[in-house]
This record gives C-alpha cells, sequence and structure tokens, in this order.
C-alpha cells in the first residue's frame, strides 16, 4: 500500500460546526445555512473532472469488484451514510499497491465522506495526500482549508489557503470564496473577530460578495459590539440580488437595534421578519422581551 495512504490514527467523530456562530448575550444571531451546501457543490465539481480523467486514463490494476465497490461507496455517500462510504473507501485504498486515477478518484470521494461527516481532521489529510499523490493543486489545498477551519485549526487554514493562493494567483479556482469564509468563521469562533472581518472585506474588494459573506461580516461586527457598522454590511448583503441569507441578515438586523437600545425599531423588524419568513421560535422569544419594554 502506498504510504501516503495510511489513514490518520484517530477519526474524530464529533458533529461540531464552528461555522454555528450564534452570538447572543441578549438576543439570538441567525446563522448562516448554505456554506456547506456550497463547498460539497465545489467538491462534487471536483469529482466530476476525476472521473471523465478516469474514462480518458482507464486503470488497468482495477478489478471490476474494486469498481463495484466505488459506486457502492458513492451510493452510500448519497444516501447519507457517510460513515459507511468512508469504511467503503478505505477497504478500496487498502487493496492499492500504487496510484492511479482510481486511486485519486477515492481519495476524492473519501474526502467528501469524511467532511459530510464531521470528520474534519481526516479531510484535511485526505486532501493532503492527495496534494502529495496527484498534484498541488488549489483545489486541494482551499479543500484543506476549508477542513481544518471547521475542525478549529483557523492557523493550519491559514496556511492552506496561503498554498493555495501561491498556485492561483487570480483567485480563480473552485473553493477559494468557501476557503475564505471558513477561515474567516474559525477566527471568529477563536475571537479574533479582527482578522474575521479583514477577510471578509478582502472577500468583498476581490468581487467575491453575497449575502453569506455580507451575514459573516455582519456578524463579525456585531461580536466587536459595533452594531451601526453592522447595519451597514446588513443593508449592503439586502441590496445584493442574492437571497441566501437574507433571512439570516433580517434577523440579525433587528438584533442590532435591539443592541441599540432601539426597542420599538427591532420589534417592528422582528413582527416583519415573522411575516415574511414565518413563526420562528428565536424571534418569538425576542418578540416577547421587547413587548414589555
Amino acid at each position: 500500500m502506498y504510504k501516503y495512504y495510511q489513514k490518520s490514527e484517530k477519526r474524530e467523530k464529533s458533529k461540531k460546526d464552528v461555522l454555528n456562530l450564534n452570538y447572543a448575550p441578549a438576543a439570538v444571531v441567525c446563522e448562516d445555512r448554505q456554506f456547506h451546501a456550497k463547498v460539497r457543490k465545489h467538491i462534487a465539481s471536483a469529482l466530476l473532472i476525476a472521473g471523465m480523467l478516469f474514462l480518458l486514463t482507464g486503470c488497468g490494476h482495477v478489478t471490476e469488484e474494486m469498481k463495484a465497490g466505488k459506486e457502492n461507496g458513492i451510493a452510500l455517500m448519497e444516501n447519507g451514510d457517510y460513515e459507511g462510504a468512508v469504511a467503503e473507501f478505505d477497504s478500496l485504498i487498502d487493496q492499492t499497491k500504487h496510484v492511479s486515477s482510481f486511486e485519486i478518484d477515492v481519495l476524492k470521494y473519501r474526502g467528501e465522506a469524511e467532511f459530510m461527516l464531521g470528520d474534519y481532521g481526516a479531510a484535511a489529510y485526505t486532501y493532503d495526500t492527495l496534494v502529495k499523490v496527484d498534484k498541488p493543486r488549489a483545489e486541494y489545498y482551499y479543500l484543506g482549508a476549508v477542513s481544518l477551519a471547521n475542525s478549529g485549526d483557523a492557523e493550519g487554514a491559514e496556511n492552506r489557503l496561503e498554498s493555495g493562493t501561491k498556485a492561483d494567483e487570480k483567485h480563480a479556482a473552485a473553493g477559494y470564496a468557501e476557503a475564505m469564509e471558513a477561515l474567516g468563521a474559525a477566527y471568529m469562533t477563536a475571537g479574533d473577530e479582527t482578522k474575521a472581518d479583514e477577510i471578509y472585506q478582502t472577500l468583498v474588494e476581490e468581487g467575491f460578495s453575497s449575502t453569506e459573506v455580507y451575514n459573516r461580516w455582519m456578524m463579525a461586527a456585531m461580536k466587536k459590539g459595533d452594531y451601526e457598522e453592522a447595519l451597514q454590511h446588513g443593508e449592503a448583503g439586502l441590496a445584493l440580488s442574492d437571497d441566501r441569507a437574507k433571512k439570516e441578515i433580517a434577523f440579525n438586523q433587528a438584533v442590532c437595534y435591539e443592541y441599540l437600545g432601539q426597542y420599538e425599531k427591532a420589534l417592528e423588524l422582528f413582527r416583519s421578519y415573522e411575516e415574511q419568513y414565518g413563526q420562528d421560535e428565536k424571534a418569538d422569544h425576542e418578540i416577547a422581551f421587547l413587548v414589555t419594554r
């Protein structure tokens, strides 16, 4: 078995997600729930390319049983059995004696399954392995950065991100923006809102504006206690045609006004939020508090 295929000593099965950045001494901040879907989309794109390469190059040592095993692993992933999928892909890798496009393809699927399982350390290890056995592609570094950021290793994530940008000077490769967002979230979790703020500002300046980015930038400002700045970021996000995180921004706007002591405005916005997005337990809680002010 190729030495870089050795599995990590310990698989962390924790489902904890450092992107869950609800910050609420007095009110609850809604989080952006679109991030993992975007990351998975980019992983899927990379896998599609890998599949095309496999069809072009072929692998003489790959048996029909191994091909069936890969398809079974993919099916397990599609059904949400990520632990089963990882076990299937590990079994295939254990059967290999040298690296070919088939093994690289399997490693990519394993990285995705580990990430979706919440085993971020193992996913990062798999993407590091891909850098060694395939090519130092920017996408691998970015996916590794996302994985490490989710594991809480902001420093490691930043190192992977820097490696990716060296191979992708124009920041055009898939996964760059997602890696930056994840790094910003990791710094917020670590309590370094200044670095998070810098990252989100960079994304906007480089043309990667989105409601998710503005919502995260808004949350960084809120954690610094600068609610006026947070409201500015929220307004900029709501001005975009992108609707993905407008619900979160709308909630966070009301939270900002509550922190600023503008209770009537906050109550108005929470009620407007429920009119637009439906009744919400967190909003109900805030409304119940505000009507007594």
